[in-house]
């Protein structure tokens, strides 16, 4: 019963000095990944655009939709986006009652020349719902990409011009216009 109780006491000695520099650790591993993230490598995007969905008797419907766009931005020009956006054909419905409602996440690449002119390509998947109005009201799926330019005014907002594609049974294209504003560097 001894060598129990010591076997035990020996056992929790060297896990609770086990336990305490592995928590030391994770800790220390976690404050070095927060510092990598900080708050100069975001940036967002406001964009509004003429999109045209497609449907199955070949009859396209045209409609507005506001886009916002939030991602991060890693080393040589590579960055990770999140996308959301609302579209209607009625302006006084776009936000009570939208035709269209999507969400993508986009890996991008951007090229940069003369500190002024940012040209980018993005690829990834969406999430999309239409409304009764499109005879679809149920959630799609489909592969997107976009292509666009970043014309710079100062060091941090952009003009941002697109083109923005998701695929799938209903197809949807847009053509906008908006800005990005960058919070710190956008290329590194």
């Amino acid at each position: 019963m001894k060598k129990t109780l010591v076997c035990a006491a020996m056992l929790a000695a060297m896990t609770g000095s086990a336990g305490a520099s592995t928590l030391d650790s994770i800790k220390s591993n976690t404050m070095d990944f927060l510092d990598d993230w900080n708050r100069s490598d975001f940036y967002l995007g406001l964009l509004v655009s003429n999109s045209d969905i497609d449907e199955e008797d070949d009859v396209g419907q045209d409609m507005s939709v506001f886009n916002a766009t939030f991602g991060y931005v890693f080393p040589k020009g590579f960055s990770l986006e999140a996308r959301f956006g609302v579209g209607s054909d009625q302006p006084d419905s776009l936000f009570q009652d939208p035709v269209t409602t999507y969400s993508a996440a986009m890996f991008r690449y951007h090229y940069t020349w003369t500190n002024n002119v940012m040209a980018y390509a993005s690829v990834g998947t969406a999430l999309r719902t239409h409304s009764d109005a499109v005879d679809a009201n149920d959630l799609q799926a489909g592969g997107a990409f976009a292509f666009g330019m970043n014309l710079f005014g100062s060091d941090h907002t952009a003009v941002n011009i697109e083109y923005f594609y998701m695929g799938g049974p209903e197809a949807m294209r847009s053509i906008g216009i908006g800005f990005h504003r960058y919070f710190g560097r956008y290329s590194k």
